[in-house]
């Protein structure tokens, strides 16, 4: 009887940790880039729900696809993403997760979240409104999400303009079908 009284004592003071069904996936190919700009420092963790992906390009000069151009314009803004992905496949990381990035803007999540930046990440495909994203950049995208969605409780993963219709259109040209498709594959393949 005293041992059944100590079992029960030292579960409700110490109760077992709940089990995750999702196992880590390995983390692709990053390249850190943190920018100065375009964000908010926060110096806990904080709950991540949504990925929302994006499409940007240089306007500023000839390269459309210049990574460094498009940063450029985003300072120019004072905003960021928390990764962008080259058309080559590069994944840079340009604000750590636990900070809130300036990607969002006015926007809502079909939950009704109306401060999107707050519990999402944003993932920039470098791509202009007359091109599609490169297979190199799907893939990249696909890894990326996949670990992302690993690690965090994630409910959505929607595009720009999902969040502020009428609003945004990005991300241009994308094949939602394949996306999905490779990002399953990631994950069977762990």
């Amino acid at each position: 009887m005293m041992i059944n009284a100590l079992i029960a004592l030292l579960l409700f003071i110490a109760p077992p940790q709940a089990k995750t069904n999702k196992a880590p996936l390995h983390e692709p190919k990053i390249i850190n880039h943190l920018l100065s700009w375009g964000y908010t420092a926060v110096d806990h963790p904080r709950k991540i729900e949504a990925i929302i992906i994006h499409s940007s390009y240089n306007a500023l000069t000839a390269d459309s696809f210049s990574v460094a151009g498009v940063l450029k314009e985003y300072k120019e803004y004072g905003v960021s993403p928390h990764y962008i992905i080259a058309r080559n496949g590069t994944i840079y990381r340009l604000v750590r997760d636990r900070d809130i990035a300036y990607q969002a803007g006015k926007s809502r999540l079909p939950n009704g979240t109306t401060n999107v930046n707050a519990v999402s990440l944003g993932i920039e495909i470098v791509n202009t409104p007359h091109d599609s994203p490169t297979a190199a950049q799907y893939k990249s995208l696909a890894s990326l999400v996949a670990w992302l969605e690993s690690k965090y409780p994630v409910k959505y993963v929607l595009g720009h303009k999902d969040i502020a219709p009428g609003r945004k259109t990005d991300p241009w040209n994308f094949n939602w079908k394949e996306f999905d498709r490779l990002v399953k594959e990631q994950k069977r393949s762990k």
